[in-house]
C-alpha cells in the first residue's frame, strides 16, 4: 500500500557526467508522472497510475552535501532530506503540498541559501515558454551545475524535449574544447534545434578560445546567457562573431530564466514596485515557486494575482523591456546619492584596459561609502594584483584615473569609483556566478598594498 507521504529523492548534483545523470533521471520522472496523472484525469490511458500513486519530490543537493546513493532510495519524513530545518517545520504535514523539485539558491547575497519549492507545474510552464521563444523543443546541452535552477532546468527543458541532454564533463572545470563533441551531437540533425546555456565567464572562455570553438557556437540556435550582471560588450562581441546569444534574467524563484533579450516570456508578467524610495522588480505568472520551504515568500497578492517581490532594482522602459540594475541590498548610499552598481560595472567593463569588473561599497568616514571597483587587469598594462608593497604602480595609477575619468563621463563624477582594486580574477561560486563575498575579502586584504588605490 502506498504510503500517505511523499516520497523524497534526494540526489546529488554537481558537474560530472554521473551526477548529471541521475539528476536527468529524476527531473525526467517528474515529466512522466505529471503526463501520466494528467492521461489519468483525462482518460485518455486506462492503465495510467492512479493519482493516489505516491506524490515524488525531487530534492536536487550539492555533490558534497549528499551520500552517493541510487533514485531507488527514498526518504518519506522531511527531517533527513531537509537537516538545516527546524523539528517542528521539517514535521509540518503540507510542508511539500504542490512542491515537486526542491533547489537551493546560491545564496551569494546573504551566505545562506534559500530551499526553494517549485511545483512541476512551474517548471513546465518555464520550459515551454522558453521553446516558445527560442523556435520549439530541441537538443541541450548541459555545462551548468545540475543542482542550480540553470542547470537542472536545462535537464527539464530536455525531459519535455524528448530528447537526451549532452553532458559536457565539467569535473576538473570548464574547458571550451569540451563543448565540441556535445554540439556536434546537439546539432547533428538539421530540423532539430541546438542550445546551450552558459554563465558570462563561461562564454568569455570561448571567445578567448576562438577558432572551433566559435565556430561550433555559431551553428547553435540560441546560446542563453545569464546567472549574474552580462557585459555588454562580452555578448555584442559575441553577436559580432557569430554566435546567437541570448541574454536572460530570472531566479530559482521563478524557474530560472523568465526574461529574455529584456523581454518577459510568454505568460510572465514583470513591473517595478516602490519599495522606501527603491524601484523594485516583481514578477507574477505561472512560472513562480510554490513557497520556501525554510521562511516566507515575499509574495504581494492584488486583485487575484500573486507577485514575487524580488531583490533586485530595475525599471520598465517606454519600449516595455525590463532593465535590472542591480541588486537592492548592493545599492551603495556615498555622500547622501545611492548609487546601483550594474551601471558602474557596465561603465568601468567599457574602460580600455579592464578585462572584468565587480563593484561594492567600502565603509567610509566621511561619505558614509564610497563606490569601488575590483577590476581585472589586461595583461598587456602590467598592472600587478600582488599585495605587496605599499603604494601602488604607476601602471594602477593610470588605469585607475582612466576609469575614475571613463565612468565620470558616463554616469557623472560622483559615480566614479574612489576605489581601485587589482585582481587576477573575479572568485566564482560554483554555479559559476561571481561571489560577491568572496571579492569583498579580497579587496579588504589588498587595501594598503600595491594592488590598491584610493583618492
Amino acid at each position: 500500500m502506498a504510503s500517505e507521504g511523499p516520497r523524497i529523492l534526494t540526489v546529488p548534483g554537481g558537474t560530472s557526467p554521473g551526477a548529471a545523470a541521475m539528476a536527468f533521471a529524476s527531473l525526467h520522472k517528474l515529466v512522466e508522472l505529471h503526463e501520466a496523472r494528467e492521461a489519468h484525469a483525462s482518460g485518455d490511458a486506462a492503465d495510467a497510475p492512479s493519482p493516489s500513486a505516491p506524490h515524488t519530490v525531487v530534492v536536487l543537493r550539492p555533490p558534497a552535501s549528499v551520500a552517493h546513493q541510487s533514485l531507488r532510495q527514498a526518504a518519506e519524513s522531511p527531517s533527513s532530506p531537509f537537516p538545516e530545518l527546524p523539528d517542528d517545520q521539517a514535521a509540518d504535514p503540507h510542508l511539500l503540498d504542490g512542491v515537486d523539485l526542491v533547489v537551493p539558491t546560491s545564496g551569494s547575497s546573504t551566505g545562506t541559501p534559500h530551499l526553494v519549492g517549485l511545483s512541476v507545474e512551474a517548471m513546465l510552464a518555464s520550459a515551454r515558454a522558453t521553446h516558445d521563444v527560442l523556435g520549439g523543443p530541441g537538443n541541450w546541452i548541459l555545462a551548468l551545475p545540475a543542482h542550480h535552477i540553470a542547470g537542472a532546468q536545462v535537464l527539464f527543458r530536455a525531459a519535455v524535449s524528448g530528447t537526451d541532454p549532452f553532458i559536457v564533463d565539467m569535473t576538473g572545470g570548464f574547458s571550451p574544447a569540451r563543448l565540441l563533441p556535445a554540439i556536434a551531437g546537439a546539432t547533428a540533425e538539421a530540423d532539430a534545434p541546438g542550445y546551450l546555456s552558459l554563465v558570462p565567464v563561461q562564454l568569455r572562455a570561448c571567445l578567448e578560445a576562438g577558432g572551433d570553438v566559435v565556430a561550433a557556437l555559431t551553428r547553435l540556435s540560441a546560446v542563453l546567457v545569464g546567472g549574474s550582471s552580462v557585459d555588454r560588450a562580452l555578448v555584442e562581441a559575441a553577436r559580432e562573431r557569430g554566435i546567437p546569444v541570448v541574454t536572460t534574467y530570472g531566479m530559482t524563484e521563478t524557474c530560472g530564466g523568465c526574461v529574455y533579450d529584456a523581454l518577459p516570456l510568454p505568460g510572465v508578467s514583470v513591473r517595478s514596485v516602490d519599495v522606501d524610495g527603491q524601484q523594485r522588480l516583481a514578477v507574477a505568472g505561472a512560472v513562480l515557486l510554490t513557497r520556501y520551504l525554510d521562511g516566507p515568500a515575499p509574495f504581494i497578492d492584488e486583485g487575484g494575482v500573486r507577485w514575487l517581490l524580488t531583490g533586485d532594482l530595475g525599471l520598465i522602459t517606454p519600449a516595455r523591456t525590463v532593465e535590472v540594475l542591480g541588486r537592492a541590498d548592493d545599492v551603495i548610499v556615498s555622500g547622501g546619492l545611492s548609487i546601483a552598481p550594474a551601471p558602474v560595472r557596465q561603465a568601468v567593463l567599457s574602460t580600455p584596459g579592464v578585462a572584468d569588473a565587480w563593484i561594492l561599497g567600502l565603509p567610509d568616514p566621511k561619505w558614509e561609502s564610497v563606490v569601488a571597483a575590483a577590476v581585472v587587469p589586461d595583461p598587456a598594462l602590467g598592472v600587478s594584483a600582488a599585495p605587496t608593497g605599499s603604494a601602488p604602480s604607476p601602471a594602477l595609477r593610470a588605469l585607475s584615473a582612466s576609469i575614475r575619468d571613463h565612468v565620470g563621463r558616463e554616469l557623472g563624477r560622483a559615480q566614479s569609483p574612489r576605489v581601485v582594486v587589482a585582481l587576477e580574477r573575479l572568485p566564482l561560486l560554483d554555479s559559476g556566478k561571481t561571489n560577491p563575498r568572496a571579492v569583498l575579502e579580497a579587496v579588504r586584504a589588498r587595501l594598503g598594498t600595491a594592488a590598491a588605490w584610493q583618492r
